[in-house]
């Protein structure tokens, strides 16, 4: 088992947060941020608070109401008389490695499966989404920071899925005729990885960013109209992808 002073102990944060490892292995976690320095403790605890963030933020934005035909049979269950047991809909899975169950939980935080009467699931999609995928991903990472006019923004990136996902808590928005615009910053300078106006940043903003390739940091910068082709004004606010 990774020990805290181990500098990969902060991987397991991503599975620790969503519940994606055996209740034994979170339950020694558990046991060593209790006994661990606090700057060490406190760390891990801001990666599992941004990590459930993003899911729950995520979860919001896609969920879905459930196909009438799932209404049309809960009535018709509940319109039966009868005492025949229901169909049992949870099964006991064999036990696994955190690594190969993170998807299946980042599933049920991330798409918002909608849970109808007795347990009828209804997921939109059974291809996973580019969120899915890169909290899936073994090298899945998460880094936050503060942004010095207020808020935090919360990148969770994966390398191997070549994406990542973007959250703003708080943020407030540019001034009008401005926009917020992300940047990512490689060997070969910065490239637009998009743009938010007033109207596109809210108290919990969500977004993803494609192709972050060998990008070493994220950086933000308000520019006039609609955007630019390279910064030019100051970066406010920069998280590294390492």
């Amino acid at each position: 088992m990774i020990t805290p002073a181990d500098p990969a102990f902060m991987e397991l944060a991503t599975p620790y947060a969503l519940h994606a490892m055996p209740q034994a292995e979170s339950d020694e976690i558990d046991r060593m941020l209790a006994e661990a320095p606090e700057l060490i403790a406190r760390a891990f605890a801001d990666e599992v608070r941004a990590v459930r963030e993003v899911a729950a933020r995520l979860s919001a934005s896609t969920a879905v109401e459930p196909p009438e035909q799932v209404r049309v049979r809960l009535l018709a269950a509940i319109g039966k008389e009868t005492t025949a047991p229901l169909p049992a809909v949870v099964t006991e899975l064999p036990r696994r490695n955190w690594r190969s169950t993170i998807l299946s939980a980042a599933a049920a935080l991330i798409v918002g499966l909608v849970v109808v009467g007795v347990g009828w699931a209804i997921r939109p999609d059974p291809k996973p989404t580019t969120a899915e995928q890169i909290f899936a991903a073994k090298d899945v990472r998460t880094v936050s920071g503060e942004i010095p006019t207020g808020g935090t923004a919360t990148v969770v990136f994966s390398r191997e899925r070549n994406a990542a996902v973007l959250v703003m808590n708080n943020v407030a928005p540019p001034e009008s005729g401005t926009v917020y615009q992300m940047w990512l910053v490689g060997a070969d300078g910065a490239h637009s990885a998009g743009t938010m106006d007033a109207g596109a940043v809210s108290p919990s903003t969500t977004a993803v960013l494609p192709d972050i390739a060998n990008s070493r940091a994220l950086a933000f910068t308000v520019e006039p109209g609609s955007g630019s082709s390279r910064p030019t004004t100051p970066v406010f606010a920069e998280l590294p992808l390492v």
